[in-house]
């Protein structure tokens, strides 16, 4: 099982929108089945495919111990399925301090499972957290949507050092895979001129390819689909379709 992180310290640019969207493609391409995990406690890759509920096993109780990875996983599509979160993640950082080993609770975890999947995506949470750190042990590639705001490349060099730590401090080899830009809009200047800075500053990582600010983008999860369901023909489509193209092509799937 090849496992995929997208992740960025930033919100709200665009990583849960990726998970599906690409996500969603490679299901399309592959023989084997596709898991997300869901690593945020705001829920949104989940609450964006699948229907509210608190009461349903998460990977809060993945974490605690509480269950296993087979326990905690539900079906989206025929190809698709997914270990969700929930709120109940806000508090798990208390019960996981101290712990012995807790970097490689994920790891360990979804051994068990490894076999019946091709490949895993990760929706990390916007935080350096325990758990952010348990997606990234667990991780071959790391894939970082990026919007082409006036912070952009600073964020992005966070996020560098970020994964430097991370790889010290555990003994382990983690690094950017790549960059794509996001709520990319051509018609402003500063879009661009960071859309140019982030290539100068990232070369072959940085993809070509942008994802242009989209309604439909928006409105897609509203309907639990991905946006190749909701609206095949839209800007958003097209983008994402052209994203995945240019990834795959260099090596990225």
């Amino acid at each position: 099982m090849k496992t995929i992180s997208l992740f960025n310290l930033k919100g709200g640019c665009g990583k849960t929108t990726s998970v599906i969207n690409l996500g969603y493609l490679l299901g399309q391409k592959i023989k084997g089945k596709v898991l997300y995990i869901d690593c945020d406690m705001q829920s949104n890759l989940t609450n964006s495919l699948m229907e509210y509920d608190l009461d349903r096993p998460c990977i809060y109780h993945l974490f605690t111990d509480e269950k296993e990875a087979k326990d905690v996983i539900y079906q989206v599509s025929d190809n698709i399925d997914i270990i969700p979160s929930s709120l109940l993640m806000a508090t798990i950082e208390p019960r996981l301090a101290g712990m012995y080993g807790r970097e490689f609770i994920l790891k360990r975890k979804l051994e068990a499972v490894a076999d019946d999947y091709e490949y895993c995506i990760i929706d990390c949470s916007p935080s350096f957290s325990i758990v952010t750190t348990n997606a990234l042990v667990v991780t071959d590639d790391i894939f970082i949507p990026v919007q082409t705001e006036y912070y952009a490349v600073d964020g992005v060099h966070l996020l560098e050092e970020t994964l430097e730590y991370i790889s010290k401090s555990l003994g382990i080899n983690k690094d950017i895979t790549l960059l794509f830009a996001t709520l990319h809009d051509v018609r402003n200047n500063i879009n661009n001129l960071q859309y140019d800075n982030l290539k100068v500053s990232f070369g072959e990582k940085f993809m070509d390819t942008y994802i242009r600010k989209n309604i439909a983008l928006v409105e897609s999860p509203i309907f639990k689909q991905s946006i190749f369901e909701y609206k095949p023909k839209s800007n958003g489509a097209e983008d994402y379709l052209n994203l995945f193209k240019e990834i795959e092509s260099k090596g990225g799937f």
